[in-house]
């Protein structure tokens, strides 16, 4: 349950400059039910967990307008972003036969995040805008996928006192734990610049219907307080789930009756899963994807388009450690789409 209130204050201090402030409140409560459950079917326990706390999120932004199409804008605001339901849960997942167990935790903390920006921003004379920014933002208690490859009877008694202790006998040996945790705090800095551009200055009118668009974002994050076996901290990680470069372009051709899309997407591989050792780290391989559409109008009514995605036949690929080591690869081929759309 989430109840939030907002307020905002706008201000002109001159014809081209205004301040912007706001605050927003935010109760949350939380109550939680979950399962111990062994091999996928037997339920041991139900475990139920309650939290609840208030957060205020101010913010500041200044704009100012150099001339009529041109825009500077600095920001510093406050943003919260709560862990998802699932890792919440307070579950546990017993395998025994694979020596693997993932839990929930319903102790994990929202993280809170402090941002930093500076935007400019021009707008052309007809369709077309160019921007581009800097920022940094500092973010507390981030989640991150926590695992242990070597998990022990004992690390379970500490975690779980209440809860019946699987890892025994002669199964006790290197068992695999998995969590969501929350990490300490993390420094990010970044650029973005992003142009979209009717090309209606080329000469000819069938260059004149060309239009593009693309989007670029380099982001540098060091993360700290993430804890490894034995209680020491990882060194030298960066934010997970974050990749480093991202681009998105795309290249059209329109005119009242036919259109034809060429679009590309590419991130940087980046790190997914956090290990007790660089060896056991996750990565999620970078990616580039080219898609293409079209549609040719027949009538006011009737059209008949075409869609074509994947074409780059991009597979989806984690590794460990380093490239080199592979641990999952898979392939979902190009797909194409034909069809006729009515409008009655």
């Amino acid at each position: 349950m989430i109840f939030a209130n907002y307020v905002r204050w706008d201000q002109n201090i001159t014809d081209r400059t205004a301040v912007f402030l706001g605050a927003r409140l935010e109760w949350t409560k939380l109550q939680y039910t979950g399962n111990y459950v062994q091999d996928e079917q037997d339920l041991l326990e139900t475990i139920t967990n309650r939290n609840r706390y208030v957060t205020v999120l101010p913010s500041i932004t200044i704009k100012h307008q150099v001339t009529d199409d041109f825009i500077l804008r600095a920001a510093v605001t406050t943003s919260l972003a709560r862990p998802n339901y699932y890792a919440l849960a307070p579950f546990v997942n017993s395998l025994p036969e694979d020596r693997n167990i993932e839990a929930g935790n319903p102790n994990l903390k929202a993280t809170y995040s402090s941002n930093y920006d500076l935007m400019a921003e021009n707008y052309f004379k007809n369709i077309g805008l160019v921007s581009g920014g800097i920022f940094y933002k500092r973010l507390r208690n981030f989640v991150y996928q926590y695992r242990d490859l070597s998990y022990t009877e004992d690390k379970f008694a500490i975690d779980f006192p209440d809860l019946p202790n699987p890892i025994s006998g002669n199964n006790a040996d290197r068992w695999t734990f998995r969590q969501a945790r929350n990490g300490r705090a993390v420094d990010l800095y970044g650029t973005e610049i992003a142009i979209q551009r009717q090309l209606d200055f080329l000469p000819g009118k069938f260059f004149k219907g060309f239009a593009v668009y693309t989007n670029y974002t380099y982001i540098k994050s060091i993360a700290r307080g993430i804890t490894i076996v034995d209680g020491e901290d990882r060194t030298g990680l960066s934010l997970p789930k974050t990749a480093p470069h991202m681009f998105n372009g795309s290249v059209s051709w329109e005119n009242q009756r036919f259109l034809a899309r060429v679009s590309s997407n590419f991130a940087a591989a980046y790190l997914d899963g956090i290990g007790g050792t660089y060896f056991e780290d996750v990565y999620y391989d970078k990616q580039f994807f080219l898609d293409a559409n079209a549609a040719l109008k027949i009538s006011p009514q009737l059209r008949i388009f075409a869609e074509a995605t994947n074409l780059t036949n991009q597979p989806l690929r984690y590794y460990q450690g380093s490239r080199e080591r592979m641990m999952q690869l898979e392939y979902y081929r190009a797909r194409y789409t034909l069809g006729i759309k009515l409008d009655l």
